[in-house]
């Protein structure tokens, strides 16, 4: 997907905000929240009442006009619509969620975007990072939209060696959309990491 046209696969268009947003969520309040490829905006909802700056980008149009609906406008609330890729954003947040982006792109995109996300997380601030890998092979119905998904944990991990890893997970899981129709097994890493202070 170098260089290719933007692609996008957004099979959660509603529901809970993930476990990982949830956990974090409970634990603590964050001034400065980032989700890049915000979706539905379903990550960042739990942070609307108490965060001061609420920004999230996707490269689909619907999901980012949806989302900036259901989040509100306000001050410090902005919703658009960009690409990981090419982004001129230069901002730092406490939080930075990415959920269901890198495993799209290519392994040399991946890494300068891992150090865009580097960049954009505060000293002592926090990563979210959910991302499929082949551990066990990307179905074949996807395979198109992700032809260069990390072989295994080992990418992610290193990316983000320097952090500390407050959590991370690697498994294989069994998913079904379309109300059924349609089923996928994939492996996933599940990372949350935060910035020396």
């Amino acid at each position: 997907m170098e260089n290719g046209a933007p692609m996008t696969w957004n099979p959660s268009t509603e529901g809970p905000p993930s476990r990982e947003v949830q956990a974090l969520f409970s634990e603590r309040q964050f001034r400065s929240v980032l989700d890049v490829g915000c979706g539905w905006g379903r990550n960042l909802a739990p942070f609307v009442r108490d965060a001061n700056v609420i920004h999230g980008f996707d490269l689909d149009a619907e999901a980012v006009k949806h989302a900036a609906t259901k989040l509100g406008y306000r001050d410090g609330i902005r919703i658009w619509q960009d690409d990981i890729r090419s982004t001129p954003l230069t901002g730092q947040y406490e939080l930075v969620i990415c959920l269901g982006v890198l495993h799209f792109l290519s392994t040399s995109e991946r890494a300068g975007c891992y150090q865009k996300i580097k960049r954009w997380v505060e000293p002592a601030g926090f990563i979210i990072i959910v991302q499929f890998n082949a551990v066990n092979p990307i179905p074949s119905d996807l395979a198109e939209l992700m032809p260069d998904v990390p072989a295994d944990s080992s990418e992610i991990l290193s990316a983000f060696e320097d952090w500390h890893v407050v959590s991370h997970e690697s498994y294989t899981y069994d998913d079904d959309h379309d109300n059924g129709r349609i089923h996928h097994t994939h492996s996933i890493d599940r990372l949350i990491a935060r910035r020396p202070a």
